[in-house]
C-alpha cells in the first residue's frame, strides 16, 4: 500500500493525477468496470487524487491513458508508446517492485518498460481470463453454510490462507517479514468481511477473498478448497454462494483464473461465469 507523498512531476512526460480530475477518471473506470473495479473502489473512498489506497499517473490526460498504483500496479487505458512511458513512471515512484495485472495487451506494454527497471519476475501469467456472472445464479447451486468469516477466526483462516498461498505460488508466506505483512492481509480481509468460508470439525474447507468492491462490480479472489474435500463439487457451490451473496447487494461477480487450469474454469463455468477478458499477470 502506497503512502500521501505526492509522486513526481513530470516523469518522462507523465504526471499524477489529481482530485479536480475525478470525473475524467470515473469516465475511464466506468468503461471498463470488471477490469478497474480496484481503481474504481479506491476512487469511491477517497476520490483520483493520491491517498493511502494508492494514486494515479497519466501521460496526457487520464482520458488519453491512466494506470493505477495501489499494493499493485494495473494499467488502465493507452497505446504501447503510452505505457512505456508510464512503466517508466511507475518505476520512478519508488515503491516497487510489485505485481503488475490487466488487460493481456495493457499489462505486455507497460512491462516492457517496467521490467526493464525492476527485477526479474517470479512469474509472468499471460494467459489468464477474468470470468464474470452475467446473469443470476441459479440457487440450486448455491451450497449451504457459505458465510463471511469473522476476526475471531483468525487462525484457522490463516492457516487456509496459507495453504492456499503455498500451492498457488510454491513459496512460504511467512519467509517475508516474519510472516506480519501477511497475517496483516489476512485480518484486514476479516475485520472488512471480505473472506468467506466453508467450515467443519476438520477446519475450513472452503475460502474465496472478495479483494476488491466497486459501486458495480467485485473481484474474488484467493479461492481455495481443502485437499481432503476436493472433487465434490464444493468449489463451484462456494463460489455460487459468494457470487449470490454480490449478487444480493447489485454487483456483478468476476474473478480472474489460469488459462491451464482447466479444473477451475469448469468449475466456475457451472456456476455460469463466462471467459469476459483476456488477462494477464506479472507476479512480482
Amino acid at each position: 500500500m502506497t503512502d500521501t507523498a505526492a509522486p513526481r512531476a513530470q516523469t518522462g512526460g507523465c504526471r499524477g493525477v489529481d482530485a479536480g480530475e475525478t470525473r475524467e477518471v470515473l469516465g475511464v473506470l466506468e468503461s471498463d468496470p470488471l477490469v478497474s473495479c480496484p481503481a474504481a473502489e479506491k476512487v469511491a473512498a477517497s476520490g483520483a487524487g493520491p491517498g493511502p489506497e494508492g494514486r494515479f499517473l497519466t501521460l496526457g490526460g487520464p482520458g488519453r491513458s491512466l494506470v493505477f498504483v495501489g499494493s499493485s500496479v494495473l494499467p488502465l487505458r493507452g497505446d504501447a508508446v503510452d505505457h512505456h512511458a508510464l512503466g517508466r513512471a511507475v518505476a520512478g515512484l519508488g515503491f516497487g517492485p510489485m505485481s503488475v495485472h490487466g488487460r493481456r495487451e495493457h499489462v505486455a506494454a507497460l512491462w516492457a518498460s517496467l521490467g526493464a527497471c525492476w527485477d526479474p519476475p517470479r512469474e509472468i501469467r499471460d494467459s489468464q481470463f477474468l470470468m464474470a456472472l452475467e446473469r443470476p445464479v441459479e440457487q440450486g447451486l448455491v451450497l449451504g453454510g457459505i458465510r463471511a468469516a469473522s476476526l475471531s477466526e483468525f487462525e484457522q483462516v490463516l492457516a487456509a490462507a496459507a495453504a492456499m498461498y503455498r500451492e498457488e505460488l510454491g513459496s512460504d508466506p511467512f519467509a517475508v517479514g516474519s510472516g506480519i505483512p501477511f497475517r496483516r492481509r489476512v485480518a484486514r480481509s476479516l475485520s472488512r468481511g471480505r473472506t468467506w468460508v466453508g467450515t467443519d470439525d476438520g477446519g475450513v474447507f472452503f475460502k474465496a477473498d472478495v479483494a476488491a468492491v466497486s459501486p458495480r462490480s467485485a473481484q474474488i479472489q484467493g479461492v481455495w478448497v481443502r485437499p481432503d474435500r476436493r472433487g465434490a463439487g464444493l468449489g463451484s457451490g462456494g463460489i455460487a454462494a459468494v457470487c449470490a451473496a454480490l449478487q444480493a447487494t447489485s454487483l456483478t461477480p468476476s474473478l480472474v483464473v489460469n488459462g491451464s487450469n482447466s479444473a477451475a474454469r469448469s468449475a466456475y463455468r457451472r456456476v455460469g461465469m463466462s471467459d469476459v477478458i483476456d488477462y494477464a499477470t506479472v507476479l512480482m
